[in-house]
């Protein structure tokens, strides 16, 4: 048991460290980027604070790869290693010593992003808004166009409805605004909670709808790819851990997480775009599915 708790407490110091890098690095870029907004009523503490209370909401896009590369990085310690080769000989295996470390991280952010992210992010919004100059404060003004029968069709935004046809005529309505103005469509959708996207993936707004769908099953699932990353690398790690080294190691971790992350915008900006079924965003299943029913055919 000792080695057990062992390895998963330097894999989970590991994985924080990677946090802490990232995260600082983030931080002070974005920092550095707040200080152009200093004004009288905009002042450094000011940007100081904003920065750090959307940190966490930044930190969503990067948790999975700090931890793929902390839980690589730290095979690269010698006594770590063979206290790892010792409770494989116990028994864990490379898939469960991965779920065993990678769980915590996925509870982490899906407790966070559900109950604490979405309302730190929108007070810290307000709080900028409030502070910035109101050229900057101009929310765009997002609309929707619904098709409501072959010849009819209606834009909504948040002020008004406009019903057109294709013979030209147009009229002006307002049924449809307050219900898509309840939506909070201008607020950016990853910094909705679970709760605000399962409610808003019931709407009669179509393409909300469906970019809420989008968004839901991307954040309830991407985990698995990154997961499949980390077997990956743990799998080069072991087969080749007399040449391995830490450029290579770390090299492969951003870079196998910053291709997946461009594979999952493209997904999801193509569901949107072009409409397509939400469930297409479930691809990391098919391909943990693939990595399964492939490894032993490969050289792992």
């Amino acid at each position: 048991m000792k080695a057990y708790r062992y390895i998963f407490k330097k894999s989970m110091l590991s994985f924080l460290g990677a946090l802490l890098i990232i995260s600082a690095i983030d931080f002070s870029f974005n920092f550095f980027a707040e200080i152009d907004n200093i004004s009288e009523n905009y002042g450094l503490l000011d940007a100081l604070f904003y920065s750090f209370a959307t940190e966490p909401y930044r930190m969503r896009s990067f948790i999975y790869l700090a931890a793929v590369v902390g839980f690589l990085a730290i095979f690269l310690d010698a006594s770590f290693l063979r206290a790892f080769n010792t409770v494989r000989q116990a028994g864990l295996n490379k898939t469960k010593y991965a779920l065993m470390i990678f769980l915590p991280v996925v509870l982490l952010s899906l407790v966070s992003y559900e109950f604490v992210v979405p309302d730190l992010t929108k007070t810290a919004e307000d709080f900028r808004k409030s502070k910035v100059s109101s050229i900057e404060n101009k929310q765009p003004v997002i609309i929707e166009i619904e098709k409501i029968n072959d010849n009819n069709f209606v834009i909504v935004s948040e002020q008004l409805s406009l019903s057109f046809d294709v013979e030209g005529s147009l009229e002006i309505k307002n049924q449809y605004s307050g219900a898509f103005s309840e939506l909070n469509y201008n607020r950016n959708i990853k910094q909705l909670s679970f709760s605000q996207l399962i409610e808003n993936s019931s709407s009669t707004f179509e393409k909300f709808s469906l970019v809420s769908k989008t968004e839901l099953l991307r954040r309830s699932l991407n985990f698995l790819s990154y997961l499949l990353i980390f077997l990956i690398g743990l799998e080069i790690l072991i087969s080749f851990s007399k040449t391995i080294n830490v450029n290579r190691i770390l090299i492969y971790g951003f870079g196998a997480c910053l291709i997946y992350e461009f594979i999952e915008s493209v997904f999801a900006d193509s569901i949107s775009v072009f409409m397509l079924p939400y469930y297409l965003q479930a691809f990391p299943i098919l391909l943990i599915c693939m990595y399964f029913g492939l490894r032993k055919r490969l050289f792992f």
